[in-house]
């Protein structure tokens, strides 16, 4: 059964509660930041990197304009890899990139060097 945000069940005579996969995105996209990426840069942030953290298993944009945008990952042991752009339309939630481990650094790259701004959560 399922009752808001938490399905229950029961094994036997246990009663299990968890969160469901609408709960998982409410706290998901409840930590969400704010972002602005002013004209002519392409990378945000424009100096240092972003974390993940165990609120999202993915990283998520909603832009306030619509965008090409892509995740660039900096492991521990130096480099960088990139994902493949995703288009992301104003005011939509759109995931760049999945399963990625808490903790992982990263900075979102855009196609463009114009104006954006809106939330990522991650």
């Amino acid at each position: 059964m399922t009752v808001g945000l938490l399905s229950a069940a029961f094994i036997g005579s246990t009663l299990i509660v968890a969160p469901t996969t609408q709960a998982a995105a409410t706290s998901c996209f409840g930590s969400a930041k704010s972002y602005t990426k002013p004209t002519g840069a392409r990378w945000y942030p424009t100096s240092g990197r972003l974390t993940t953290t165990s609120n999202c298993a993915d990283i998520n944009i909603k832009t306030n304009q619509s965008a090409y945008v892509e995740v660039c990952f900096y492991p521990t042991s130096g480099g960088s890899t990139c994902n493949s752009y995703k288009s992301a339309p104003a005011g939509q939630w759109t995931v760049v990139a999945t399963g990625v481990k808490d903790g992982t650094q990263f900075q979102f790259y855009f196609a463009s060097d114009a104006y954006n701004s809106g939330v990522w959560a991650g």
